[in-house]
């Protein structure tokens, strides 16, 4: 017998304002979904409620041992009126891998589905209208056993609630990443959890983005744990750069991220021309490409910015060494080629290469 899922929702709350391009991750949209599952959990009971801060005890589990996994996505104003997430199968799929790897109760893909689309459903009205605006939405599932005791949790608290998300960029234009590269800075390592979007994956890139905040740098570029040379990804988003008519991307080792963005661009690179690639790529030879002439383009791409291109790197052999510069053309076509391509799939005025959006 297949899982069921019951939805209790409560009175309509208005909907949130907003001045335009708010700063992303400040506007909460006025309601959450809540629910409380186990490994034996199959008849799902959620609630649709006002968003609201929630007491936790001092003990509970997440807050000791870290088992706790989330998602990123957006619902978009579609150019007739209606409301579709993008690629919200990808994002399932990946939310039931993470919470595997954590040793957490995993939400079955088409729960994680329903409630996602019940929410969007009761939430609609906050999804804006505005050119470049979109409802970015935060899944979270975290350990809720009141227990300091190290262990996977029996019980589980899932979460989704949503932020009003604007231009990501200056109103003045986009303006290319400067980005530090130093090789004693390690994301994550093979037979890790570098693939899972868990919580510690991101704890762990905070001091090294806090290192090149303070060198004036936007983002912190990693390379892998074991040659030090191979690009596995940026602190939250997927590295692409651009060889000739090549969208070259670092395949996937488990230490990296399964971006659903990055997973995008390589299915659409047809649509703007380009033929897409995955392999190792060596930082030492990207530089040296860089130098020549023969690589003009590299860019991140996530789900808050979709794409943004890379102006400089700044390349340290450890904290204690001097820096190097190497930086890219100040133009960047393909990478905004790619943006508007990507952007008007996402709001529905062209077809995507596939089942992309799915109507609320």
């Amino acid at each position: 017998m297949g899982s069921t899922l019951t939805v209790k929702k409560c009175t309509k709350l208005p909907k949130v304002r907003y001045e335009l391009n708010p700063k992303f991750g400040t506007v909460f949209s006025p309601h959450m979904l809540k629910m409380t599952i186990s490994a034996e959990t199959n008849a799902f009971e959620a609630e649709i409620t006002p968003f609201q801060s929630e007491m936790m005890s001092p003990a509970t589990l997440v807050l000791h041992y870290g088992q706790s996994i989330f998602e990123g996505m957006k619902a978009y104003r579609q150019k007739d009126g209606s409301v579709a997430i993008f690629r919200a199968d990808l994002h399932a799929q990946r939310f039931y891998k993470s919470a595997v790897t954590m040793a957490m109760a995993p939400l079955p893909e088409d729960i994680f589905m329903k409630c996602l689309m019940e929410f969007v459903n009761f939430e609609q009205e906050s999804v804006p209208s505005e050119p470049e605006h979109a409802l970015y939405l935060r899944p979270l599932l975290f350990a809720r056993d009141e227990l300091v005791k190290l262990g996977p949790s029996k019980k589980y608290t899932f979460y989704i609630m949503a932020t009003i998300a604007g231009r990501y960029f200056a109103a003045t234009g986009i303006t290319p990443a400067k980005v530090l590269m130093n090789k004693m800075a390690i994301r994550a390592y093979p037979g890790g959890t570098g693939e899972a979007k868990t919580a510690g994956n991101y704890a762990a890139s905070l001091y090294p983005h806090s290192q090149a905040i303070k060198m004036g740098c936007d983002q912190v570029l990693y390379l892998d744990a074991v040659t030090h040379d191979n690009i596995d990804e940026l602190g939250g988003m997927n590295f692409f750069m651009v060889r000739g008519d090549e969208l070259v991307t670092p395949k996937l080792t488990g230490a990296i991220l399964n971006g659903v963005t990055r997973r995008s661009i390589l299915e659409m690179a047809s649509k703007v021309g380009m033929k897409a690639k995955e392999e190792s790529i060596s930082f030492s030879q990207l530089t040296q490409d860089i130098k020549s002439g023969k690589i003009k383009e590299c860019f991140a791409c996530g789900t808050a910015a979709t794409v943004h291109p890379i102006g400089t790197f700044f390349i340290q052999s450890s904290p204690s060494t001097s820096t190097e510069t190497v930086s890219l053309p100040s133009e960047f076509p393909v990478a905004l080629k790619i943006l508007e391509t990507i952007s008007s799939i996402q709001r529905g005025q062209i077809a995507a290469p596939g089942d992309w959006l799915f109507k609320v």
